[in-house]
């Protein structure tokens, strides 16, 4: 299957067309963004998860339910490429969920999973899950890896990605609640933090972000409204939880991806609670020790019914919730619905009023 894999994506690759727009060299400053809340027409795009790309001033998306990556500049409001899959692409059980630009790399890293976890009751772990790696620049495929071939069924829901200096990348399953890493050649995919006790029923980790060599990843408990935030050292050889004390202790209720947008240094994380909002953390040295809650920025009460955030990211300055629709209805014959318009809501006046407030 990871042969076919490969295939599928050179064959995908030596076949990129409708790539317009700039590509911008290395060491070139993306140019400030101050648009506000933009809308991004583009059938089908329910994103998941989206990065900028600060090498070539470009939006990357994981278009969730068509399996797909959409790259979307925002200067030109247009999309520029869109990266189809054969035999992934709007192909059932497959999800394109964790997308991010690799900021020691500028390679983009690409979560393929199974979306089966994430649509039954129990989060049944069943079909294959990939981490692909993408350079953007040359327009191919550096290697890929199927995941499902460590986790041996027995842990899944991949849905995130990260990087650190020392060129790994790290993926972040949710059932239980897991990080693999994977060795800078990409040779190789092992487990770093894989909890005692391994019941695929429980949803745990939701999202991670990474600043020097800390990582942080946000805990769902399971839904309870209860959820944690975590602190992992990535010089280490094994992944080793240490919770993140907040004060005041206000209830985060629910998580999905977490975020550090670079404008704040790493000391600034945020969090996406679905119907809530964002809420907003804060550690003063950057060490996330501990990490004071400053509040939450609710969802922009104008968007369509069923709007929730999944996602925030920065571009040149500007911060933006990510908004995604899971309830509507797929179209006929297809794996999405039928919404052309995605808009990113600029929550950068509310950040800045809660940083800012004594």
């Amino acid at each position: 299957m990871l042969i076919q894999f490969v295939c599928l994506w050179t064959a995908l690759l030596s076949n990129i067309t409708n790539v317009r727009g700039r590509w911008i060299p290395h060491g070139t400053e993306c140019a400030p963004f101050d648009s506000g809340t933009i809308v991004i027409d583009s059938y089908q795009l329910y994103p998941e998860n989206a990065d900028f790309d600060q090498n070539q001033c470009l939006l990357y998306f994981g278009a969730l339910f068509n399996a797909s990556v959409v790259v979307y500049d925002p200067y030109k409001a247009t999309v520029v490429l869109t990266l189809e899959f054969p035999g992934i692409t709007r192909t059932k059980p497959f999800h394109v969920g964790g997308v991010a630009w690799d900021p020691y790399t500028n390679l983009i890293s690409i979560l393929v999973d199974s979306a089966i976890p994430h649509e039954t009751p129990d989060h049944q772990i069943s079909g294959d899950d990939y981490i692909v790696r993408y350079d953007p620049v040359k327009q191919e495929l550096v290697w890929s890896l199927n995941i499902t071939e460590v986790s041996q069924g027995l842990y899944g829901g991949q849905q995130d990605v990260e990087h650190d200096s020392r060129g790994h990348v790290y993926v972040l399953g949710s059932y239980p609640g897991t990080i693999l890493r994977v060795k800078p050649d990409g040779s190789s995919i092992e487990p770093w933090y894989v909890p005692e006790e391994i019941d695929h029923t429980y949803s745990g980790l939701s999202g991670f972000a990474a600043t020097g060599d800390i990582l942080l990843a946000s805990d769902a408990k399971n839904g309870s409204g209860s959820g944690e935030i975590y602190r992992f050292d990535m010089t280490a050889e094994k992944g080793t939880p240490v919770v993140v004390p907040r004060t005041p202790g206000d209830a985060i209720m629910s998580h999905d991806a977490v975020y550090l947008p670079p404008k704040y240094g790493g000391k600034v994380l945020l969090i996406s609670e679905h119907d809530r909002g964002v809420s907003v953390l804060r550690s003063a040295d950057g060490k996330w020790e501990a990490a004071e809650y400053l509040g939450l920025i609710p969802n922009d009460p104008s968007l369509d019914a069923g709007a929730l955030n999944t996602a925030t990211v920065e571009v040149s300055g500007s911060v933006f919730g990510v908004i995604e629709w899971f309830s509507d209805q797929a179209v006929s014959d297809t794996s999405a619905g039928n919404r052309t318009e995605f808009p990113l809501v600029d929550i950068t006046p509310d950040l800045e009023k809660l940083l800012a407030a004594p």
